[in-house]
């Protein structure tokens, strides 16, 4: 292993405008880069860029109803690197996209009898394109909020938040899943905000349950003794609770949404890699069952089956630039000692850096 992670840390505090701010004149080359890079992934259907901002216009309305305070930072962001709030807001916004074009991410969570000293583990492969891989500008952000927990959020270039913990404990890993439908209102990066500035995990959920949720996701989402997995469409949710452990990939599993994807189309067309994802991380986690520790779990994000679009995903020479996924970053959270154990890349090939909340 070279273990070369150097994540960028980036401390802010302050309100929320003045956060906002720091953080936007801080970021402000690497927003740039960002921007321009959704800027792609939204005008490839020839939508003009008049339309495209006039469109994302339409969420702020349900953002600033749903936190006034993230509104206000994300202002501040917009302030702070000389962009349009529209264009920081879009950032937010690339799980409302139309298309599903990959497969990517693995996650998990483990407590109670499954772990030794019934410690709770959570984490999650972060799968993404080579491109918005070396686009995206990813770093740490640590965020002292002024009423509130702290934060410590692995995120991109502009964005409050893609997964992580707080002070409190609440820690989120997370998938995409098919888009069986996308309105105008809070987009799922928005969310994921939210739930980090909770208290307790029943405040966590209810972030989600009172949002007017724009796409579809699913969530998971532990403290220091609980687990949850939220799959969440705009109009519904289905909870799942496990006092073991739970994991999820790219795919719906509740009864509730499985049948309204078509799973065989999907992974015909981009690949099958989420059922052997799915199936190999639950195999995992129960042949460790009883003794599964931080090391465990660690290694667990290491795996190869089904190499290169295993756990650990690789870039496959064979497919399409624009399909060839990566793992970006690997990040294991141990909640009890807010503790987050990060990869920059694969972890095969860059191991593990501790950051603490």
């Amino acid at each position: 292993m070279t273990k070369k992670n150097n994540f960028d840390l980036l401390e802010i505090s302050g309100n929320q405008f003045d956060r906002g701010k720091e953080y936007g004149k801080l970021k402000k080359d690497s927003i740039e880069i960002l921007i321009k890079y959704v800027y792609k992934t939204f005008l490839k259907d020839q939508t003009s860029k008049d339309k495209l901002l006039k469109y994302i216009k339409k969420h702020l309305p349900y953002i600033e109803e749903y936190s006034k305070d993230i509104y206000e930072e994300l202002r501040g962001i917009a302030k702070g690197s000389n962009k349009l709030l529209e264009e920081i807001v879009m950032i937010h916004m690339q799980e409302e996209t139309s298309g599903f074009t990959s497969h990517n991410c693995t996650t998990f969570a483990s407590t109670g009898k499954a772990t030794i000293n019934g410690e709770t583990f959570i984490g999650q492969t972060w799968d993404i394109s080579k491109n918005l891989c070396e686009n995206a500008g990813a770093f740490l952000l640590k965020e002292k909020v002024d009423k509130g927990p702290a934060i410590l959020a692995y995120t991109y270039a502009g964005m409050l938040a893609g997964a992580g913990m707080n002070s409190k404990g609440i820690s989120l890993v997370w998938n995409s899943v098919p888009r069986l439908k996308i309105n105008v209102g809070v987009p799922t990066y928005i969310i994921i905000a939210e739930i980090l500035r909770q208290d307790k995990i029943g405040d966590a959920l209810a972030a989600i349950f009172s949002a007017k949720r724009a796409g579809c996701f699913n969530f998971l989402i532990a403290d220091t003794s609980e687990i949850y997995n939220i799959e969440v469409t705009p109009d519904d949710v289905h909870i799942s609770y496990s006092d073991t452990f739970l994991t999820h990939t790219n795919h719906f599993l509740s009864d509730k949404f499985k049948n309204m994807q078509d799973i065989a189309k999907v992974a015909s067309k981009y690949s099958a890699s989420t059922i052997i994802r799915q199936n190999r991380i639950n195999k995992l986690l129960k042949e460790k069952y009883g003794n599964i520790d931080l090391e465990k779990c660690k290694n667990f994000m290491y795996d190869h089956v089904n190499y290169p679009e295993s756990i650990c995903r690789h870039p496959d020479p064979k497919k399409d630039k624009k399909k060839r996924i990566i793992t970006c970053s690997s990040f294991v959270m141990v909640p009890f000692r807010k503790e987050m154990w990060i990869s920059n890349g694969p972890a095969c090939e860059n191991g593990f850096r501790k950051y603490n909340i």
